[in-house]
């Protein structure tokens, strides 16, 4: 059966035991927003921590690790997780990548009293709409149709979004020129394959390019290089699994694409200062 949508709705309430002080909330492949509709809570965003109130629109972007600090006993809200697939080829017809890594590093926006009713009802307009439709019992190309409208309906919703958003900050959408396309090119194909591939000359022979302007390219553009992208890419997830599973640092390694334990070892002490295992164990004894 199609899948009816490509984002997940979730309805944040003091009950909900999912957003506890301290787990992580978010995948790196996926994108998202909370809106605040009580209450309070601290989120770090890629280890910077937010503090969002009533009235607060968070939006993350995906390579980033969502962790609940601390949250108020009355917290209220909507959040809603994007694949990244679905998500940038809209944003991508509005926005370039000067708008996309302004939106990543300022992912905190205060709403007026008539715009956060605006979003509520857009945002609630997603359930119901999800909520009106069974399509177990429905025909295959009834399914087709369904999951046709909601993305639809999940377009109009993220132009709506990136309206306000832009409309709120000094920074407005500016053209998109072929420069922007590769760098966009790249995020994507960088989600993707980053397990896989840690080669700038990967992603540049994706593009038809040569691995001398593709890395200049991404460099003018993001004030990073493509390398490094590809490492933060890498470490965070590295990190991410050290802190939250159980599988082995053997395991971690063969997940990452790394030939050996060792390989892995000295490529995460290189850019982090400390081995897995040390890094493992610090966590453990805090």
């Amino acid at each position: 059966m199609e899948p009816l949508m490509p984002f997940k709705y979730v309805i944040i309430s003091p009950e909900d035991t999912s957003m506890k002080e301290g787990c992580i909330i978010s995948e790196f492949n996926q994108c998202g927003l909370f809106l605040c509709q009580k209450g309070q809570a601290e989120i770090l965003l890629g280890g910077r921590p937010y503090q969002i109130n009533k009235r607060n629109l968070f939006i993350y972007t995906a390579a980033n690790l969502l962790q609940i600090r601390q949250r108020s006993a009355d917290l209220e809200g909507i959040m809603i997780e994007v694949d990244l697939d679905y998500i940038i080829p809209i944003v991508n017809k509005v926005a370039n990548s000067e708008n996309l890594l302004y939106l990543r590093e300022n992912p905190c926006l205060s709403l007026s009293e008539e715009q956060y009713t605006f979003v509520e009802n857009l945002l609630k307009s997603v359930e119901k709409r999800i909520n009106r439709e069974n399509i177990c019992n429905s025909s295959r190309q009834k399914q087709h149709l369904i999951s046709e409208l909601i993305k639809s309906w999940g377009q109009v919703i993220c132009y709506e979004l990136l309206n306000i958003y832009f409309s709120n900050e000094p920074q407005t959408p500016l053209p998109q020129d072929k420069k922007d396309k590769i760098f966009q090119n790249f995020m994507i194909t960088l989600y993707r394959y980053y397990r896989q591939e840690r080669d700038v000359t990967f992603y540049a022979d994706k593009q038809c390019l040569s691995a001398r302007y593709f890395s200049s390219v991404i460099k003018d553009k993001s004030g990073s290089s493509a390398l490094q992208w590809i490492i933060q890419n890498v470490i965070t997830e590295a990190k991410y699994l050290l802190d939250n599973t159980d599988l082995s640092i053997k395991e971690i390694a063969t997940k990452l694409n790394f030939p050996t334990q060792s390989f892995f070892g000295k490529y995460f002490k290189q850019y982090v200062g400390i081995s897995p295992k040390e890094y493992r164990n610090k966590l453990i004894k805090q």
